[in-house]
């Protein structure tokens, strides 16, 4: 159906026009029409579909005499401003419109219809009504419910609006326990395709459905299937199940680093591939020391590159199999096989078994801060730790070594959770209940909170407003999670997290991952 052009207009005060008398064949005489006049309806409403109540009081007059209310009809109808699709939805019979808001998100145009019972004639006024998706930024968070089924609820960060939590988005209707990750790839307005939600689970690995047109999550269960999508010539473990994908977003707008390139992590093994269209294809693991072996070294899950790159090429990763840090043989969009990085072991080694008390990665994260250096935490034979910061390009560049005294860092061996803070040589670390930061470079140890239930994820969090500050910590107890937003001072001679005003979330599940989201698709 053509566009009527008049829906774009202010407000009119009829859609249709009507002879101001009609005549009386009694006596032939010509009587006035009380003419109903509406007031009270605004250009334009702005409203968050299954979150927010429409509420409107039109007034209504006549032209002659007041309207009398029992010879008037009410309609509040949608039209849904389609061309190929168009359609009017009634949502009220109601003078007064309170509508709790359902329809999808879209641009609407909202009439209110009044029908004069005894002369037959009706008068219509229109408004825009702009329904907006709640899903469009804000975080994810994942984690299991009571019950020990995988849940996913919303954090909606709306501008304008309170930030509010949105549970239960996902229909899991697979039943699925055991949550470990989720994982969005960001946004990149070229290939919409290719913003992909993952959420990953003891038994396995599911897209998920994050349109944010949508109000409800369902899981994707044949694409999301590796099986589908990666395809190796040499043997793999199987089922493969993925565990991460990189890389991640970055900033407030969640661009991704790589637009369409991805590295996918199993269980076992690297894939990487580029993503056009609809085509996600990835072949042989690139885990190996030559493309033309089948032998390969078991990856961790920690994948390191430049954090605050606007664009990326080039990645490295640890082996856990020969305990070394290893670089693409080439950028990762085309790279075949893997390169065990070498040096004179200033400031320390890449290869792990150069040490009396060989040491192992126990954690890795890529920082924003320090110029995007990236950081791992290694523990040798000895139960001593260390911290590692280097740099990665078409090599990797190592930076600096420190170590854990762990006669200051309270509890640190019994560490649950772990985040690095880039800005200083911090590491936060959870144990239970308590929250601790350690100064690795000043020996300074200090407990943040003892939040009284247990800690059950700790992560910096630069992108949702570009500071590398923030930082995001889950609690669950009793049944109960909450979500606290801290900001760390940024400052080498000071130990501090204060709370974030308004940044306190309460959720039904165990989070154990969350996600930045800002995605109009």
């Amino acid at each position: 159906m053509k566009k009527k052009i008049y829906l774009f207009l202010p407000i009119i005060a009829a859609i249709f026009s009507f002879p101001s008398c009609v005549n009386d064949e009694g006596n032939d005489v010509m009587a006035p029409i009380n003419e109903i006049e509406i007031s009270g309806i605004e250009e334009e409403y702005n409203v968050v579909t299954q979150q927010e109540t429409l509420t409107i009081t039109p007034e209504i007059s006549g032209t002659i005499s007041k309207a009398d209310e029992s010879d008037l009809e009410y309609e509040w109808f949608l039209c849904n401003d389609g061309i190929t699709d168009h359609h009017h939805e009634i949502i009220s019979t109601e003078r007064n419109l309170n509508y709790p808001v359902v329809a999808p998100p879209s641009n609407y145009t909202l009439y209110f219809s009044v029908k004069d019972k005894v002369t037959g004639l009706k008068w219509e006024q229109a408004c825009a009504l702009n329904i907006i998706s709640p899903f469009v930024r804000g975080f994810y968070l994942f984690g299991d419910k009571e019950d020990e089924t995988v849940g996913l609820d919303f954090v909606s960060m709306i501008n304008g609006r309170d930030n509010t939590v949105i549970p239960n988005i996902l229909n899991n209707d697979l039943e699925l326990r055991g949550a470990e990750n989720i994982v969005f790839t960001g946004y990149y307005s070229i290939y919409p395709e290719s913003n992909i939600l993952w959420i990953i689970t003891k038994s396995g690995s599911y897209k998920v459905e994050n349109s944010a047109s949508q109000t409800k999550f369902n899981l994707i269960k044949e694409s999301g299937n590796p099986e589908n999508f990666i395809f190796p010539t040499i043997p793999v473990t199987r089922p493969m199940k993925i565990i991460g994908v990189w890389p991640h977003s970055i900033g407030k707008n969640n661009t991704n680093l790589a637009r369409t390139a991805r590295v996918v992590c199993t269980e076992n093994e690297y894939f990487n591939g580029s993503f056009y269209g609809t085509a996600e294809a990835y072949g042989n693991p690139i885990n190996r020391y030559s493309a033309s072996s089948k032998e390969l070294f078991k990856p961790s899950k920690y994948v390191f590159y430049q954090g605050n790159s606007t664009y990326l090429s080039y990645m490295a990763f640890y082996d856990e199999t020969n305990d070394c840090f290893v670089r693409l043989n080439s950028s990762y969009s085309f790279a075949s096989s893997s390169v065990k990085q070498t040096n004179n072991g200033t400031p320390f080694y890449f290869d792990q078994k150069q040490y009396a008390s060989p040491r192992k990665l126990i954690y890795g994260e890529n920082g924003y801060g320090n110029n995007g250096q990236s950081y791992a935490l290694m523990r040798d034979t000895d139960g001593n730790y260390y911290v590692y910061m280097f740099l990665v390009s078409s090599s990797i560049s190592a930076k600096a070594e420190r170590s854990i005294d762990l006669s200051i860092a309270t509890d640190f061996a019994q560490a649950d959770h772990y985040a690095f803070y880039s800005m200083q040589q911090i590491i936060l670390y959870s144990v239970g209940s308590k929250l601790y930061a350690y100064d690795y470079s000043r020996h300074e140890n200090k407990l943040i909170r003892d939040f009284g239930t247990e800690v059950t994820y700790i992560g910096m969090d630069y992108n949702s407003n570009n500071d590398p500050n923030h930082l995001l910590v889950a609690t669950y107890g009793n049944g109960k999670g909450v979500v606290y937003g801290y900001s760390v001072t940024d400052n080498q001679n000071l130990i501090e997290a204060k709370p974030v005003e308004g940044e306190e979330w309460h959720t039904d599940l165990k989070v154990v991952k969350i996600e930045y989201r800002n995605a109009a698709n």
